[in-house]
Formats: structure tokens, C-alpha cells, sequence
């Protein structure tokens, strides 16, 4: 388990940062007048958060499972991650609310984060 937390550590506390910042009151959060700028950022969070995961997952060597089909694996629990926080957001806040296109931002972002690391990974080995 040790392996695993020396290399997940950044995708776990990524994670914990995402929970309170989607579930903090939205009066606590500046307001953008940009069309559509929280879908970016929802992208970009996510974006981060699959890199760091992709990172984490390969070089830890605790569960060897997570070496197959990383890609894919990633993919699914972000995107499940994603809509639990989105559906945490619409049961548990009084000012945030459920949105598919944040979930489809969100899972948009986890691909795109999970084929930067593993584009990026081979070349930070080298």
C-alpha cells in the first residue's frame, strides 16, 4: 500500500480538491461572465486529475491490475467520479445542482487527461 500512496498521493488529494470546491456554496465561488467558462474549467479539472492518475497507476506497483487497459479504467472511474460529485452536488447543497453537460465535461476531461499521461509518461521516463 505504500507503493501505491507514494505515487497516488497527488490524484488522491486532486480528488479531495474537487469534492469541496463542487460542494462548497456556489457564493463562495467568483462568478466568470463567460458563456460557458465553468464547463472549461470542469474540463480542465478533470484534465489535471486523469494525468495525475495515469501517473500514479503506472508507476505504482501494489496492484498489478492497474496496469491493463489503464486508458480505459480511468476513463470509467473519473467519469463515475464525476457524476457521484455531480449528484452529490443536487442531494446535498441547497445552491448546486445536478448538470449532464458538467458530467459531460467532466468525462470529456478525464479523456483528454488520460491520453496527455500517456503521451507525456514515456517521455518523463526517459
Amino acid at each position: 500500500m505504500k507503493n501505491f500512496l507514494k505515487y497516488n498521493w497527488p490524484s488522491i488529494l486532486w480528488a479531495a480538491f474537487i469534492l469541496v470546491i463542487c460542494l462548497m456554496p456556489a457564493r463562495h465561488i467568483p462568478r466568470i461572465r463567460i458563456p460557458n467558462f465553468d464547463k472549461v474549467v470542469h474540463t480542465s479539472i478533470y484534465i489535471i486529475f486523469a494525468v495525475l492518475t495515469y501517473y500514479g497507476w503506472t508507476m505504482q506497483t501494489t496492484i498489478e491490475g492497474l496496469h491493463q487497459k489503464t486508458l480505459l479504467k480511468i476513463i470509467i472511474v473519473l467519469a463515475l467520479y464525476g457524476l457521484s460529485v455531480e449528484i452529490m452536488q443536487e442531494t446535498l447543497t441547497t445552491d448546486r445542482h445536478f448538470e449532464w453537460l458538467d458530467e459531460l465535461a467532466n468525462s470529456s476531461g478525464a479523456v483528454i487527461g488520460a491520453y496527455i499521461g500517456r503521451w507525456i509518461l514515456p517521455r518523463l521516463k526517459t
